[in-house]
């Protein structure tokens, strides 16, 4: 990790409690014992180091999703490992955060919202596809649609209005989301699986 990395990455954990807007270039210096010259070497402004925690979080997504690819388990195995990333995601969740990059840096907004799509259609439809070969899924499946609805279903729930905050944010609402989902793509070995899982988790 270089010198702006390291930097990008503490920068970000200040963003989450505090916001974008509220926390300035000195506040950066102060907080991480540098001088604003060290600082200035590493990021030409502000929206540079913005740029710059976009960068680290998705480098840290990336590392994130890749990991139970590289490991020996199926695809229900796989879909636990991501359910017990996002409900620490929904537990770490600062709202003060994305409405600042919203609104102050609409563009990085964006760029990161399409890069998000990308990766969730990407892991939803490699599962489906991993899944499907094992005999755990619905041979059925059309991968491309069902991952495409998932991301649609994902994005409707934040967006529609339909939901409170207090409830996108549960880990009991995600736990049914979570449910809902599997339980329309697994064949009858795969739910037996899915099933011994759940009682693990203590979800059902």
């Amino acid at each position: 990790m270089n010198k702006r990395e390291e930097i990008a990455g503490k920068v970000c954990e200040l963003y989450r409690e505090y916001g974008i807007k509220s926390v300035t270039m000195d506040d950066v210096a102060r907080q991480l014992s540098i001088s604003k010259k060290t600082l200035y070497e590493y990021f030409r402004d502000k929206k540079d180091l913005v740029v710059g925690v976009m960068e680290s979080i998705a480098r840290n997504k990336a590392i994130d999703l890749s990991i139970p690819r590289k490991e020996n388990v199926n695809a229900i195995e796989e879909l636990f490992y991501y359910y017990k990333m996002q409900v620490q995601m929904i537990r770490d969740h600062k709202p003060a955060f994305i409405y600042d990059l919203k609104k102050y840096y609409p563009d990085l907004y964006r760029q990161f919202q399409e890069v998000k799509r990308a990766r969730i259609l990407d892991s939803v439809q490699t599962n489906l596809i991993k899944g499907k070969k094992e005999g755990l899924y619905r041979d059925d499946l059309d991968e491309s649609v069902i991952a495409r609805l998932n991301l649609m279903r994902i994005e409707g729930i934040m967006n529609s209005g339909t939901f409170s905050f207090k409830e996108v944010v549960s880990t009991d609402f995600f736990s049914g989301i979570f449910r809902y989902h599997v339980y329309g793509i697994v064949s009858d070995e795969g739910r037996r699986i899915f099933e011994k899982e759940l009682n693990k988790l203590n979800i059902l």
